[in-house]
């Protein structure tokens, strides 16, 4: 049942995306701006619906990685999202409160931010291939310069904090508090 609800997200967030199309045109801005909103969307209800474990190594950070997204700008991306108050906007109190007692629950949310912006990411090539096989380039640049900043920043934002819980949690079991 929950498959079907998926599926369901998936052909809804399409017709929405199709709309969309046909309404602003592929070649819009707003047209890109707004689908990456779409996919978002549909990921949160694919992702609530099939609750996927995500414990695979794909998940693990290492020190080097992080510099290179640090070189990237992701601190610089991240002060961004608080200066317009994407973060407060986002903030599930349930997830993380700001205590340590949540820093679990937080470092799996990350998990769950990472996969789904790296399957929208993989996900808006499709419309940014389609707009290169057109020859529309102005739609391929409005698309994946939208995807980079919607789904693949994020994913190093994700992967940035969750070394940042790890360190923390693993801290906090050596010294052994709740």
């Amino acid at each position: 049942m929950r498959r079907l609800g998926a599926l369901g997200v998936v052909l809804l967030a399409g017709a929405c995306i199709w709309f969309l199309e046909r309404l602003l045109g592929m070649r819009s801005p707003a047209f890109a701006f707004t689908m990456h909103f779409v996919l978002m969307a549909a990921a949160v209800g694919v992702d609530s619906l099939l609750a996927p474990q995500l414990a695979s190594r794909r998940f693990e950070v290492s020190a080097r990685e992080v510099r290179i997204y640090r070189r990237l700008g992701v601190v610089a991306f991240m002060r961004i999202l608080q200066r317009i108050g994407w973060h407060r906007a986002m903030r599930d109190p349930a997830v993380f409160d700001g205590t340590r007692r949540t820093l679990a629950s937080y470092e799996r949310a990350t998990r769950h931010g990472e996969n789904a912006h790296t399957w929208l990411f993989v996900i808006a090539l499709a419309p940014t291939a389609w707009a290169l096989a057109h020859g529309w380039w102005d739609a391929a640049f409005w698309i994946f310069s939208m995807n980079v900043v919607f789904h693949l920043y994020p994913v190093m934002l994700q992967r940035t904090q969750r070394a940042r819980l790890a360190a923390l949690l693993d801290r906090r079991e050596r010294v052994g508090s709740p």
